[in-house]
């Protein structure tokens, strides 16, 4: 099959993705590589080969290549495996793009002809004996694409639940909305899905898995704020938010401790009345939230204010006006390693080390500690990750309850693991929530009777 007139050659394309995944995952230096939409796919491919390509290059090579090349080999071995071209279409536009990645290194033609030699062999030899290929993808490292250490803390919080955790991590994940009712109803998105070509599966009450995925524009109803991209678990956030108004009786003051991108603040400012304050510690972040906020604006049920806060430095909250007062309700979605959302985001296991773990437990402690201060007796504080790790759930949960003696736990949703199952109406990312409420002290008993609280709340099934 011949490229289309004018479209880059696929050496081109593949040189560009080989830069952006080894940038991406191998600290790579300066700007981020531009990409088009045939790039990025073929970054999101080779990412996910990244793990076979170590295993492979250490079975074939006596020593590991510079990133770009191994990356590189990734998005060959994906596209050979996926059969986006004839196998020696692939291996000699691999070939071609590893001399442009050498020469583009600045390192003489004699150079770049070894370095594409050295591609041209490897390719040739994985082709060459099937078998040992095949055997190569059986490797943990190269089955789950993550190194040894995440897959051996996975199986250690979850034991016989690990590889079926580990199986959907690796699993393309559909791109799944929220639909705001009742300006936009499921059978009414359906139809207008299926008007498009495209197909929707219910994966909760409000959450519609798209397929095939498209861009955010041609989704039905994106534009009028009436569906947002939100993936099914990250929805669940509104159950509580709405018991915790009605039992209120009046629209609470909410602060969203870590709100951008903004799609769970949304889901709230768009389904209870509430004064919410959006803090950030993201200047960019939070302005591409607050542009996003005027296409949600026209549905909200809510205020919003939008507030740049580190919430562990103490003297910038006394430099935003509102922030001085106490709150009714704090959802804290907590910076965590994302190990939940690797079907999402493949580089994310190879972007984090054990160090990286116990720096963002650490840095969820601090915030949660922070963060009850600030809320209101008979209050409530939401803890959020996107993890399917128990320091950054179970663990964190019990350890807050353990020091904090006014702490009450409440029904949440608690463990959500990842699945990918959207046609029998079963998808969602892996998540951990909690739900605290502020108790009064009443006495030298209270401690006592927090911790009877406690143990018969982690008891309860969530």
């Amino acid at each position: 099959m011949g490229r289309p007139v004018g479209s880059p050659p696929l050496s081109a394309s593949f040189a560009a993705a080989a830069r952006a995944i080894a940038h991406r995952l191998s600290g790579g230096q300066g700007a981020a590589v531009p990409r088009t939409p045939a790039v990025a796919d073929l970054v999101y491919r080779g990412t996910r080969y990244w793990g076979l390509a170590q295993v492979r290059c250490g079975r074939l090579a006596q020593q590991k290549p510079d990133p770009e090349i191994l990356a590189l080999l990734a998005i060959a071995w994906a596209a050979i495996d996926q059969m986006l071209r004839e196998s020696y279409v692939v291996v000699d536009e691999a070939v071609a793009a590893a001399k442009e990645l050498t020469r583009a290194a600045g390192r003489s033609d004699i150079a770049a002809k070894k370095v594409a030699g050295f591609v041209n062999a490897l390719l040739r030899a994985s082709l060459s004996d099937p078998v040992a290929s095949a055997k190569d993808r059986e490797q943990p490292i190269a089955r789950w694409n993550a190194p040894a250490w995440w897959i051996e803390r996975v199986y250690a919080d979850h034991k016989d639940g690990a590889e079926a955790i580990l199986d959907a991590l690796i699993t393309r994940a559909p791109l799944t909305v929220r639909l705001c009712e009742p300006y936009l109803e499921f059978q009414q998105f359906i139809n207008a899905l299926n008007d498009k070509g495209l197909a929707g599966y219910s994966v909760g009450r409000n959450a519609v898995a798209i397929e095939p995925a498209v861009p955010v524009t041609e989704i039905p109803g994106f534009s009028q704020g009436w569906a947002s991209v939100q993936d099914s678990a990250a929805q669940l956030v509104i159950d509580p938010v709405q018991e915790f108004c009605r039992r209120l009786g009046r629209p609470p003051k909410i602060l969203d401790a870590c709100a951008a991108p903004g799609g769970k603040t949304f889901a709230i400012a768009q389904s209870v009345q509430a004064e919410i304050w959006a803090a950030d510690v993201s200047p960019a972040r939070l302005k591409r939230m607050r542009d996003d906020w005027a296409r949600i604006l026209p549905t909200a049920q809510s205020s919003l204010q939008f507030v740049l806060l580190d919430v562990l430095d103490e003297s910038g909250w006394s430099k935003q006006p509102g922030l001085d007062a106490h709150f009714d309700l704090i959802l804290l979605d907590a910076p965590c390693t994302g190990s939940g959302i690797a079907r999402r985001q493949p580089e994310i296991p190879w972007r984090r080390d054990p160090a990286g773990l116990k720096a963002v437990v650490d840095t969820q402690r601090r915030m949660l500690d922070t963060l009850w201060r600030r809320l209101l007796p008979g209050g409530e504080l939401i803890f959020v990750t996107c993890s399917v790790f128990a320091a950054e759930g179970e663990a964190q949960e019990s350890a807050f309850l353990g020091r904090t003696p006014d702490a009450r736990p409440l029904p949440s949703p608690g463990r959500l693991l990842p699945v990918t199952n959207a046609e029998c109406g079963n998808d969602q990312d892996g998540f951990f929530y909690a739900r605290f409420q502020k108790q009064k002290h009443d006495g030298p008993d209270a401690g006592d009777a927090h911790h009877r609280h406690a143990d018969a709340g982690l008891g309860r099934a969530r």
